[in-house]
C-alpha cells in the first residue's frame, strides 16, 4: 500500500466516523427531548443544542442533552476538515484548492454552530456558522462530483456527489421560501443530511473498492496529486 493510498483510506474512515457520530448523537439528543416530544418536521436541528426551557423564534426549545448535539456539531466540523485534507490528494490545481477551502469553511461553520447555540447572546455567530456549514459543505461535495472522472472514483459516487448538494441547496432555498413552520425542520434537514449521507457513502465506497485507491505500475504521487488509472473505475 502506498502512502497516498493509505491517506485516502484513512480519510474515508474519518468521513465515516464523522457521519456516524453526527447521526448517532443527533438521534440520542432528540430521543431525550420528550416533553413535548421533539418534532423532526417542525423543530430545527439547532433546537437540539439549546438546553432551555425557553422560547426561541416562536418555538419552545428544551433539549436535555444539548451538550450532546453541540458536541456532534463540533466533531463533524473537525473530522470533515481532517478527512478532506487526507483525501485531497485525489485533486490537483484549482480543484484541490476549492475542495479544501470549502471543507475548511464547512468545518469552521460547524464548530461555530456547536459553540454558540441559536438562542445565545452570540446567536448571530450560530447563524453565520450554520450558513457556512450548510452552503460550503454541499459545495465541497459538489467539487467531488465535478472531478469524479479525474479522481477515479466510482461513477455512481460521482453522480451522487453532483445530485446530493443540488438537492441540499434547493432544500435550503425551500426553507427560506416556506411559509408553513410545521415543515421548516424538514426543509433544513434536506440541506444538512445530504452532507451526512455523502460522508457515509464516500467513506464506504472508497474503503470497499480498493481498486479505486490502488496506484498501478507507473502511477505516482507528484506535487501532492495522486494519478489513478481510469480503467474499471467509472
Amino acid at each position: 500500500m502506498t502512502d497516498a493510498t493509505g491517506r485516502l483510506k484513512a480519510g474515508a474512515a474519518v468521513f465515516i466516523l464523522a457521519g456516524l457520530q453526527y447521526a448517532s448523537l443527533e438521534g440520542i439528543a432528540a430521543a431525550a427531548w420528550t416533553s413535548p416530544r421533539y418534532d423532526y418536521a417542525y423543530n430545527y436541528i439547532s433546537d437540539l443544542g439549546v438546553a432551555g426551557p425557553q422560547f426561541y423564534d416562536g418555538r419552545e426549545v428544551l433539549s436535555p442533552l444539548a451538550w450532546v448535539m453541540n458536541t456532534a456539531f463540533v466533531l463533524d466540523g473537525v473530522l470533515f476538515v481532517v478527512a478532506a485534507i487526507l483525501v485531497s490528494t485525489l485533486f490537483s490545481g484549482v480543484w484541490r484548492g476549492l475542495f479544501l477551502s470549502f471543507a475548511v469553511l464547512h468545518g469552521v461553520g460547524s464548530v461555530l454552530v456547536g459553540l454558540f447555540n441559536e438562542a445565545a447572546d452570540a446567536g448571530s455567530l450560530h447563524l453565520t456558522g450554520a450558513l457556512l456549514s450548510i452552503v460550503f459543505g454541499n459545495l465541497a461535495v459538489f467539487v467531488v462530483g465535478l472531478c469524479w472522472r479525474r479522481t477515479g472514483i466510482a461513477g455512481w459516487l460521482g453522480v451522487l456527489s453532483l445530485l446530493l448538494p443540488v438537492l441540499g441547496l434547493v432544500s435550503e432555498t425551500g426553507l427560506l421560501l416556506a411559509t408553513d413552520p410545521a415543515v421548516h425542520g424538514l426543509w433544513e434537514r434536506g440541506g444538512v443530511y445530504t452532507i451526512t449521507l455523502w460522508e457515509l457513502a464516500f467513506g464506504v465506497a472508497m474503503l470497499a473498492r480498493p481498486r479505486s485507491l490502488r496506484t498501478r505500475p507507473g502511477s505516482q504521487v507528484s506535487g501532492g496529486v495522486l494519478s489513478i488509472a481510469d480503467e474499471g473505475l467509472t
